[in-house]
């Protein structure tokens, strides 16, 4: 790997560890620290290594630390001071950053996801926008494996619930899921058909079987659509093992492989921000002209939709276009009164903006966009943030993601299991037992901290499409604090 020359530019700047940093002491005089990409090795450094470690405080200077460090034996295999500093910063090891300042938000605290955006660049090569096959492709050739996706390159929310946690008292993302669907009147159809779109490994649909009795799995039809072969195996094997009738399909979420009005209900968890975007430049949302057929039915969609964009347009805008497809493809096959949920991180106001993942990029929804888009359809639709559809109490304290993947990454090199969830402090004792003292540097959330995964910045959309003589709405039904007025 190429090293950093330490000239006197870089000499004069000052040293701050990155956040979250995790170190594990595995021996009396050895510890270790895991770099954010998982495919540089653990570093293993002795105890001057960890005093270097400790003196990058955001006061101390790289020709500090080289004056202080520099000729001194820091790794356990001879690295000194100075091939430390030369190896660790950004964007290499990612362990930490050199700079005059460190990246500020308008409130003056550190900017460290911007940080974090750069490793992300790192990873995939890439921090132009990132063309419009280019999460079809992925999602279809280059997982070869489930096996660690999760874990490793995209956790869901879904994912960080998928076992009983405390976080959600006791119960699982699937089972809260279950409950909810069940009080809204989801279930209430004699042999529904029920589609999940993307599902992971298959969690949701073994945690949806746990919560409904015995009949409805038996009279319900589990079908799956995923674009990635590799996981609709691992989607049939839990779900038949949890008691569906489950079939399953390859296919592209925005042009389903399936008839009209076949579908009584429609799961989609965290799926729309991989689906097809479109940057557009301002030229193009000025005259209505697309340069190519993509973008063309990108704008045909914003006049639809009458998006009064305002003076200040920025020079390039990414509009969610495959997001809207899906809502289409949703309407074609939906059964009347057929009903969908939709999960997914996104905006309000504004246009969407990428979140760099190992090997691929993601896009935020702007979900006033895609909710008019479901208006213009005819669905009728509700709205809100997903910890409040989940009932999370805002003040439980969950250990920091990033800490959950260098933790990963040790027990892994000590020959033990470790899974990425939401741990509460007593769930990571009794997970890590006798490692965990060994531990320092790892910390816990509050869960509605942004902090913390962004969960706040999730949301849910429930959809509708009307029946042939729909009911007026004359009741608001309250599900655990949450209001959705017109949908059962």
């Amino acid at each position: 790997m190429e090293l950093l020359t330490l000239t006197e530019d870089v000499l004069v700047q000052r040293v701050w560890r990155m956040p979250d940093m995790v170190v594990y002491q595995h021996a009396y005089e050895e510890w270790w620290l895991a770099p954010l990409a998982d495919a540089i090795p653990l570093v293993r450094i002795n105890r001057i290594g960890a005093n270097l470690l400790a003196a990058m405080d955001g006061q101390a200077t790289v020709g500090t630390l080289v004056a202080k460090f520099g000729n001194r034996i820091c790794g356990t295999k001879g690295e000194t001071g100075r091939s430390c500093l030369e190896r660790w910063s950004l964007p290499r090891y990612s362990l930490c950053y050199f700079g005059t300042e460190p990246p500020m938000k308008d409130r003056g605290d550190a900017r460290w996801d911007l940080l974090l955006l750069k490793i992300r660049e790192g990873w995939s090569g890439r921090v132009e926008f990132e063309g419009e096959n280019h999460l079809s492709e992925f999602h279809t050739h280059e997982i070869s494996s489930p096996e660690g996706h999760f874990e490793t390159i995209e956790t869901t929310v879904s994912h960080l619930f998928r076992e009983p946690t405390e976080a959600l008292g006791g119960l699982t993302y699937g089972r809260i899921l279950a409950r909810n669907l069940k009080k809204l009147g989801w279930w209430d159809r004699k042999g529904p058909v029920l589609l999940e779109v993307g599902g992971g490994l298959g969690y949701v649909a073994r945690e949806l079987a746990a919560e409904l009795t015995a009949e409805d799995r038996k009279e319900t039809r589990y079908v799956f659509v995923d674009i990635t072969r590799p996981f609709l195996e691992s989607q049939l094997t839990l779900a038949r093992n949890a008691g569906w009738k489950a079939t399953g399909a390859q296919g592209n979420a925005e042009t389903l492989p399936l008839k009209d009005a076949s579908i009584d209900v429609i799961i989609d968890n965290e799926n729309l921000a991989d689906m097809t975007p479109v940057k557009l430049t301002t030229q193009e949302v000025a005259s209505g002209v697309g340069s190519t057929p993509v973008h063309q039915e990108a704008l045909d969609w914003i006049r639809k939709l009458n998006l009064g964009f305002d003076e200040d347009l920025p020079s390039e805008v990414i509009f969610n276009l495959g997001a809207v497809r899906f809502l289409q493809e949703i309407w074609r096959v939906l059964k009347p009164g057929g009903r969908a949920l939709l999960v997914e991180f996104g905006i309000e106001s504004g246009f969407s903006a990428p979140v760099k993942l190992p090997g691929h990029t993601e896009y935020e929804v702007q979900f006033s966009h895609l909710r008019g888009a479901a208006r213009w359809l005819g669905f009728q639709e509700k709205y809100g943030t997903l910890p409040q559809f989940l009932s999370i109490k805002p003040d439980t304290r969950v250990l920091c993601t990033g800490a959950a993947y260098a933790i990963r990454r040790f027990c892994e090199a000590e020959g033990k299991s470790f899974s990425i969830r939401a741990y509460t402090e007593s769930e990571l004792h009794d997970a890590l037992g006798e490692m965990g003292p060994r531990l320092v540097g790892h910390h816990y959330h509050d869960i509605s901290d942004p902090a913390w995964f962004g969960l706040w910045d999730f949301k849910v959309l429930l959809l509708e499409r009307p029946g042939p003589t729909p009911k007026p709405v004359t009741t608001i039904r309250e599900v655990k604090g949450f209001r959705w007025g017109g949908m059962r």
